[in-house]
């Protein structure tokens, strides 16, 4: 796969600001970057209009497309709390504001979840569904009318129940707003078993962003291509077979694994 179509995500950490990984990710000769909108990395609270277009001049600088990814910490769009899932959507809504002012097209966003606690209450996951598309209803237009595409992503295995685990739970979604993309996560479906190919299938003419990133199957470890059990390989010709012409975000957070990871990627080696 050729660099100018792989890109890499900033990850949080004391040591690495957002500069190191745009930095990185023009070294390494890729085509984009995934801006993490956390607090102390790039959470539009943090940052006014001079220094997004500040940011935005920089990537351009670098020759580097822009993506984002919604914020995940303290954030749940489904949450069964509705000051809190009020917040997780006024969150996303900045998320796409902040997209629009620095050149991105794409805003990657999780669905949500159902704590633990509650898997046992036959309704909650269905409250938390219909949390969820209400507040679609409110994203999808304001990110049409920013020229912001949202891509929403599948999860992985975890104490808590997240909302788009399957392919059919996804394709669900994305059949209720036109204007709404999918994010394909190869990492979390091999935590649940999936066929890379098989879930890239029932997504066809909605696939629009792809995280690429390994584990052993058993969490979500963001490990470097190569050090789990994920058939990586299979992934990129699955990708290739449907014609997909999106960004592939390599979420690995260790640097030295990220360059060996996109050494495997653009060589096809192994």
């Amino acid at each position: 796969m050729e660099r100018r179509r792989l890109g890499l995500a900033a990850f949080l950490g004391p040591e690495r600001g957002l500069d190191f990984w745009l930095e990185l990710a023009a070294t390494l000769g890729l085509g984009a970057v995934e801006v993490r909108a956390e607090p102390r990395l790039a959470h539009p609270t943090e940052l006014d209009g001079t220094a997004r277009e500040r940011l935005r001049h920089r990537l351009e600088a670098l020759g580097l497309r822009p993506t984002v990814h919604a914020s995940i910490h303290d954030t749940n769009l489904a949450s069964l709390n509705p000051l809190l899932a009020d917040a997780a959507l006024k969150d996303l809504l900045g998320a796409v504001e902040f997209a629009a002012d620095i050149g991105a097209e794409v805003v990657v966003f999780h669905p949500g979840r159902v704590p633990s606690e509650y898997r046992h209450d036959p309704g909650a996951l269905e409250k938390a569904w219909d949390v969820l598309i209400s507040n679609l209803r409110i994203a999808v237009p304001h990110a049409e009318k920013l020229g912001v595409k949202l891509a929403i992503e599948n999860k992985q295995r975890g104490s808590n129940r997240d909302l788009i685990l399957t392919p059919k739970e996804h394709v669900g979604v994305l059949e209720k707003f036109p204007g709404l993309w999918a994010c394909l996560d190869f990492g979390h479906l091999h935590t649940l078993g999936f066929d890379p190919a098989e879930f890239a299938r029932a997504l066809e003419g909605k696939l629009l962003h792809v995280h690429l990133h390994d584990n052993r199957a058993r969490g979500d470890e963001h490990l470097p291509l190569g050090q789990g059990t994920l058939d990586w390989r299979r992934c990129i010709v699955a990708l290739e077979e449907f014609k997909f012409r999106g960004t592939v975000i390599l979420e690995v957070p260790d640097p030295d694994g990220l360059v060996e990871s996109v050494e495997l990627v653009s060589n096809g080696k192994g």
